[in-house]
């Protein structure tokens, strides 16, 4: 099964270029275990309704299912790094406790952006990727890439839930980690992170997003060694073909 999914890339300018939200899934995770992420999850009922309520706002012509991605990736990013992205209150701190009960399901999305009287701005939420799990993974997820800016002053607070560490860095940084093995990366969270380190600031790339027309579906392929067993994936970028071994779990 197939699950529609939605990722938010999460950026804000520093002294020393731009830096991009990161967080760490727990080891004991049945999926990216142990990796760095952008926060994101699956789309749910409840996003779909909150996307054609007064408590998101947008004048752009969407359709329903890209709304609620949207939606979706402003809420996982709020229950997972504690920030509420593309607020039209700038700099809000959600109550810690409304947070957990979001998280938990205790209380819809709705309920939390109702308590605070606040709304997302969807338009400042920018359809950015769109990739597809290739076929044989374990778990398989539509996943819709997100971009969106954030204050300076904005703290990630990683749950202790599903993430056990998180950080604003820059992507070139992570990628250095990356190459020296001391962090864990996904193959689409490598290929974003690399597309990243092109851009100064957040509004250069914001720009290049905006002015996207038609934004196909990345999938990889999986290929397989002499034991029938995945031993990596191939991609066809828009930059060219490449491979990555396929992501395990440490041992």
């Amino acid at each position: 099964m197939i699950k529609d999914a939605a990722a938010l890339i999460l950026l804000r300018d520093s002294d020393n270029g731009m830096e991009v939200c990161m967080l760490r899934r727990v080891e004991t995770s049945g999926f990216a275990a142990g990796a760095y992420v952008f926060p994101g999850g699956a789309v749910d009922e409840h996003d779909k309704q909150l996307g054609e309520t007064e408590f998101c706002l947008t004048k752009e012509e969407i359709d329903s299912l890209l709304q609620a991605n949207k939606v979706a990736a402003v809420r996982e990013t709020l229950e997972e790094a504690g920030i509420l992205a593309s607020a039209n209150q700038n700099g809000l701190q959600i109550d810690d406790l409304l947070r957990h009960k979001l998280h938990e399901g205790e209380i819809s999305f709705e309920d939390v952006l109702r308590e605070h009287r606040v709304s997302i701005n969807l338009d400042e939420v920018v359809f950015y990727d769109h990739w597809l799990t290739p076929a044989g993974a374990p778990k398989r997820f539509n996943t819709r890439f997100f971009l969106a800016a954030a204050s300076a002053d904005q703290i990630i607070m990683h749950d202790n839930k599903e993430t056990d560490s998180s950080c604003w860095a820059l992507p070139k940084e992570i990628l250095s980690l990356y190459e020296q093995g001391e962090v864990k990366l996904m193959p689409v969270t490598h290929v974003q992170l690399k597309r990243l380190s092109a851009f100064d600031c957040v509004a250069d790339i914001l720009a290049v997003a905006k002015k996207q027309t038609t934004i196909s579906v990345t999938e990889p392929v999986m290929n397989y060694g002499s034991g029938g067993q995945p031993v990596s994936v191939t991609i066809n970028l828009s930059e060219g073909v490449v491979e990555y071994p396929v992501f395990k779990k440490r041992t």
